[in-house]
């Protein structure tokens, strides 16, 4: 249920001047394990699509969000991380709370909420970090840019502000940012590549080295078959995020492609999210582990510098 008093009176009002918030909604999906987990999807209250959320005109100031989010048929609002705001995102904190309960303790001073499963923090600082960190072995994400972070208002404590915690990011990115080590232990799992970047770098690498992803994801080619383009991009998207179901749906989402809301191929938009997962199972199969090197081409990029 929609709070919109925990958006009001606990939404730090730094954020809130903010021209940077979208609506998310909710939906559940089903992984080939049978485990359920909650998708957010990002809409723009100013295009009413999830299609091309990251971009800065399609974001709304704080008030716009709020007055149309109950007609939205959205769950809650998002807000856009930019500079210089940093959340760390802490999911699953009821099986590891004694760990969760230092690094909270540590963010004393700067506003932190409850998640939207109930079973999670989000946690607001300023500062500056090198890259964005998704370290699922230690159950760490740490964000600066291309997330939005679906908020709750449910405020842990009373602060309601945004502090500069510049020093305990560092000390936090050092700690959980993956390393060559904690990659090698890792590797087993094949959702969890260490060796693949954040999305910005998985779309930089497909614009520079793919050339019909890079005019499937701005829409600029088409075979005619809208579930062949889907599913053309899709297997591009298998290789470049070496396999990771929750990134492939997240990065298509982003693209040109993205037909949710339209009706044009499924008539709810739970029934397009289930295609669509349908589609990655089946370009996880056919493509299997074809996957874009990284590494390689690191090297070979830096033996030509």
């Amino acid at each position: 249920m929609i709070n919109k008093e925990n958006y009001i009176k606990n939404i730090p009002q730094e954020l809130k001047e903010r021209k940077q918030w979208l609506w998310f909604k909710i939906y559940h999906n089903e992984d080939k394990n049978g485990n359920i987990k909650l998708v957010k999807i990002p809409i723009s209250p100013i295009t009413c699509e999830s299609n091309e959320w990251n971009k800065e005109e399609n974001w709304a100031n704080f008030e716009i969000a709020l007055e149309g989010l109950e007609r939205s048929g959205g769950d809650g609002l998002s807000f856009v991380l930019t500079d210089p705001f940093v959340c760390i995102d802490l999911d699953n904190v009821k099986d590891s709370f004694e760990d969760v309960r230092d690094i909270i303790s540590d963010f004393g001073e700067t506003y932190k909420e409850i998640s939207v499963s109930g079973n999670g923090v989000h946690i607001f600082a300023k500062g500056r970090i090198h890259k964005n960190i998704n370290n699922q072995a230690d159950r760490f994400e740490m964000y600066k840019s291309n997330k939005c972070i679906a908020m709750t208002g449910d405020v842990i404590g009373t602060c309601t502000e945004v502090q500069n915690e510049q020093y305990k990011l560092n000390l936090y990115y050092e700690k959980y940012a993956l390393k060559e080590t904690i990659r090698e232990r890792i590797s087993y799992y094949k959702n969890i590549d260490s060796d693949v970047p954040d999305i910005e770098g998985i779309l930089k690498a497909i614009y520079i080295t793919n050339r019909k992803g890079r005019e499937l994801f701005r829409g600029e080619y088409s075979t005619g078959d809208a579930s062949k383009d889907d599913f053309q991009l899709l297997l591009i998207l298998n290789s470049f995020t070496h396999g990771n179901a929750d990134l492939m749906l997240e990065i298509f989402l982003k693209s040109a492609l993205n037909r949710m809301g339209d009706m044009s191929k499924r008539r709810t938009e739970t029934a397009y999210i289930k295609y669509l997962n349908q589609s990655i199972q089946k370009a996880q199969e056919v493509g299997r582990t074809n996957y874009w090197d990284y590494n390689y081409h690191r090297k070979t990029r830096e033996e030509v510098r």
